[in-house]
């Protein structure tokens, strides 16, 4: 027997389903959802439950962890209902009820305990600093600071990202950036912890950033990650924030960078954060396009219609569950396009794809870099 509970949509709605009663259930979020199949029909299927207010069949259904908030769905909704929003206001309830799977249930524990998607000890945040080969000042060695480099955590834990982080800060130096860093009184943004439903330790991480901020009289924040980047910009109070690609695009057209032809082909994957969420499609391009030597080819879904790399809210640690790999999808899109080198601006992004291109024996034909990398590759190579 089915159960209908109208107060159940209610408490969707408070939890940040607000428009879901404006969905007229067309089904285009469903179609144009990169993970959803025949079998999972997300997220028309529990739109239209939660109308119904039918609560038992949204609880025993664990389709709401295969949703990445990519928010793709919300591009092409002709009503504006938000979809993406509905999905992880099911997460929220999932963990609130105690339903959350055990990789998700990890990587809100990792982020608990070490301020880190991974769980590496919190003590080593700033480890990445002995591969340095510039000085990098703390807070405290430079309180007259302008701006505060947020480092993020995948920059400062991930071997792979890090190599990206060493070569930012190389740059930052050189073009004059007057910046300092947290070192190991950095946390994480929270931003993931969000989108995998886990407001409370959200609203923990935001507080506690906030108080080391007001410590150290932060005002303004230079991030490379688009994770950080859209919690601090849209969800952070009082903070101007700007993307590391930012400050670099800036030298450039200043000429403080003096670059060097790589004569290469690229393709760009816009990441869901950057995009998506915060409409920078032309920043990294214009950077790329400054590279001289660079011929950038477009993917066949691209910008706005761009497909998530999957690692988004929570999907970074441990195994995705969904029959349908996004990031594999992504990475012979890009090989399709004759290019040599998938280019992200994402942390995530990279460690995704760069596993995806592998994982599809296309890492003979493709590589995976960060914009910051080619840069660096043209200006001191």
């Amino acid at each position: 027997m089915v159960v209908v509970n109208p107060k159940f949509t209610e408490e969707l709605m408070e939890f940040g389903a607000e428009k879901v009663m404006e969905c007229f259930n067309c089904g285009n979020c469903t179609a144009i959802c990169p993970v959803s199949t025949n079998e999972h029909l997300f997220p028309r299927r529990f739109v239209r439950y939660i109308q119904l207010g039918l609560k038992d069949k949204i609880l025993d259904a664990e389709e709401a962890w295969l949703c990445l908030a990519c928010r793709l769905c919300a591009e092409l909704c002709p009503r504006d209902a938000r979809p993406s929003d509905t999905m992880i206001a099911l997460k929220r309830l999932s963990v609130e009820n105690g339903r959350t799977p055990p990789y998700i249930r990890d990587f809100l524990q990792n982020i608990t305990k070490q301020r880190n998607p991974w769980g590496i000890g919190k003590f080593k945040r700033d480890n990445w600093i002995k591969k340095a080969d510039v000085e990098i000042p703390r807070v405290k060695e430079n309180p007259e600071f302008e701006w505060l480099w947020f480092v993020g955590c995948a920059n400062s834990f991930e071997s792979r990202s890090t190599e990206v982080t060493v070569k930012i800060a190389k740059i930052l130096n050189d073009i004059g950036l007057n910046f300092a860093i947290l070192g190991r009184e950095e946390g994480c943004c929270g931003n993931d912890a969000r989108r995998a439903g886990e407001e409370g330790l959200f609203e923990l991480l935001m507080e506690e950033n906030i108080k080391i901020f007001e410590k150290y009289g932060v005002e303004r924040i230079v991030t490379h990650s688009p994770h950080c980047y859209n919690t601090f910009k849209n969800e952070y109070n009082g903070y101007e924030v700007k993307l590391v690609l930012e400050f670099i695009y800036d030298a450039i057209k200043k000429g403080k960078l003096n670059l060097k032809p790589l004569d290469v082909k690229v393709t760009y994957h816009d990441s869901c954060f950057l995009g998506r969420y915060n409409g920078i499609y032309d920043l990294p391009r214009e950077v790329l396009e400054s590279i001289p030597g660079v011929e950038l080819v477009e993917m066949k879904n691209n910008r706005k219609l761009s497909i998530c790399c999957g690692g988004g809210a929570g999907n970074i640690v441990g195994e995705y569950p969904g029959e349908i790999q996004p990031a594999r999808i992504r990475a012979r899109e890009a090989a399709e396009t004759g290019a040599e080198v998938l280019a992200v601006a994402c942390p995530f992004c990279l460690l995704m794809l760069e596993d995806a291109v592998k994982a599809e024996g296309l890492d003979d034909k493709i590589v995976v870099k960060d914009i910051v990398e080619l840069v660096y590759e043209s200006a001191y190579e």
